[in-house]
């Protein structure tokens, strides 16, 4: 992976030195729909996960509680960290439009997780 951009994903801020920074990764359920060129400074990561809890593979909302299924929520995880944090759609248009990354903005009214797939959900 080339990197063109090393600035914080939410704030903007340079990230000049690699420990600095904090890369993640999210997808919608689908795995080969996953952005994995997240970056985001220390401080800005913290704040995004703060309430979030230990990731795990329960099917709920981290944020929230809400129930979710694995195509119906947003999957969000640092690399090499073995279970993600799910998001409700709610929670996930949240999250994505704090990044300076995401345009255009997503519309909460309108957003939607991509077709499920036609096998079981658990």
């Amino acid at each position: 992976m080339t990197i063109h951009d090393l600035r914080c994903d939410v704030c903007g801020r340079v990230i000049p030195l690699p420990a600095d920074g904090v890369r993640f990764s999210y997808h919608p359920g689908r795995a080969d729909l996953r952005d994995d060129s997240g970056l985001a400074c220390a401080q800005c990561w913290a704040e995004a996960v703060r309430d979030l809890g230990e990731p795990g593979g329960r099917a709920a909302c981290a944020a929230c509680g809400a129930a979710t299924s694995r195509s119906a929520s947003l999957h969000l995880r640092r690399p090499g960290q073995p279970s993600s944090w799910r998001l409700c759609a709610a929670d996930a248009v949240a999250f994505l439009n704090r990044l300076r990354t995401v345009e255009p903005k997503l519309d909460p009214a309108t957003f939607r997780f991509p077709a499920r797939e036609r096998r079981r959900d658990p």
